[in-house]
């Protein structure tokens, strides 16, 4: 018999195919908050996008910060704090793709508990408190939180955990809190629009790995099931048209749709796979992009996977109209389609630094939950080979 639980996060709203400028004066004047503080994507800074936001808001407008960094690492996390801090903010507001909006998450936990340096950041790993126990999940009074206006279709701002890297080390962590969840999320397509396009093809893509991990993994439940299954066709049907027809907003729309369905399992506790887990790393240690790091990582996940879950692959490809394809297949199309990178190598990984990624992918603890089991960093590189 089937049995699970279902984790519904603690967002209050989504409001989608309504200008920024307009909801968030509104999300503001709703939550009583008179001092906005915008934490940015640098190439917002001279957007007209962005003015148009800083005008609605007059004099609700407290700041903004702009050295967001790719990853999310931690200085820019404490950096925002400080400045939030400073601007006396009562509400963040998160405009970017995944790193910005990770990184925003985390700012208010700093501020929560009015921490000042990285190091401080220690005590907040998953799993990890003052005594090196147990996980720090209610260590502190929310006060200032957080809305999203996302430029891409990573789908961070539907979770409560954030990926944050120790520069240092290269090493991604992460930090998780059940009110790190932006309170509410815009959905506007006008924001994707000063973003480049392999930018948003590829995040596209990162929304796929979301449907495809999440309906494969072990753990999957009848919503998330129900969720990744019409989140992929969406993404399927929406993406090519979107890269034929990059300036058609409804398109734009029908994209932020599907992403926003294709991250709803992972947000509510489905466990992905050894595309996510791999992926983390090559983000975290070798600098590439989150989206890419889907592109070229999802189809050979599959077809290693493919020896203990050959049937249900076959069932989603059925399930999107697909029945006669392979899944692996299905996805190295759409990639080549949008015309992004396949293999690891398009994106200067050399052959000699695979082993160090593997193990680096192993000691991470982030391939716990791929269906099939990794054993080691050996099987990690047979993930690999088929990637470069």
């Amino acid at each position: 018999m089937l049995s699970g639980i279902h984790r519904f996060p603690l967002q209050e709203r989504v409001i989608f195919g309504k200008a920024a400028q307009h909801a968030l004066v509104d999300e503001a004047r709703r939550l009583g908050c008179s001092r906005l503080f915008l934490v940015c994507s640098p190439s917002l800074r001279r957007s007209t996008f962005l003015s148009g936001i800083v005008d609605a808001l007059g004099s609700r407008f407290a700041g903004a910060y702009f050295d967001m960094r790719p990853h999310s690492p931690r200085e820019s996390v404490i950096g925002a704090a400080r400045a939030a801090r400073a601007a006396s903010a009562d509400l963040l507001v998160a405009i970017g793709g995944g790193s910005v909006i990770d990184a925003c998450k985390l700012t208010q936990r700093v501020m929560w508990l009015a921490l000042d340096c990285e190091e401080d950041l220690d005590r907040l790993r998953k799993g990890i408190t003052p005594e090196g126990s147990t996980d720090v999940l209610n260590d502190s009074v929310p006060t200032t939180r957080s809305i999203a206006v996302p430029t891409t279709f990573s789908g961070a701002e539907f979770t409560s955990f954030a990926g944050v890297t120790e520069s240092s080390s290269g090493v991604k962590e992460v930090f998780d809190h059940p009110l790190q969840i932006p309170r509410s999320v815009i959905l506007d397509p006008e924001a994707t629009l000063g973003v480049p396009n392999w930018v948003l093809m590829s995040t596209g893509v990162r929304a796929v790995d979301h449907c495809v991990e999440t309906f494969c993994s072990p753990e999957s439940t009848p919503y998330a099931d129900a969720m990744a299954i019409q989140a992929f066709r969406t993404l399927l049907r929406t993406l090519p048209k979107l890269q034929a027809d990059p300036l058609n907003l409804q398109f734009r729309l029908d994209a932020q749709l599907g992403m926003w369905l294709s991250i709803l399992g992972p947000a509510a506790g489905v466990p992905v796979g050894a595309s996510h887990g791999i992926g983390r790393v090559l983000g975290g240690a070798f600098g590439v992009p989150h989206g890419r790091t889907s592109c070229m990582l999802l189809a050979s996940v599959l077809r290693w996977n493919s020896k203990v879950n050959a049937e249900r692959q076959a069932e989603l490809c059925a399930l999107i109209g697909k029945p006669d394809h392979g899944l692996a297949e299905v996805v190295e199309d759409l990639v080549t389609s949008l015309g992004e990178p396949i293999r690891l190598r398009q994106a200067d990984i050399e052959e000699s630094k695979l082993r160090n990624l593997a193990e680096r992918t192993v000691a991470s603890g982030f391939l716990e939950n791929n269906p099939r089991s990794v054993h080691g960093a050996d099987d990690v590189m047979e993930i690999l080979r088929l990637s470069w």
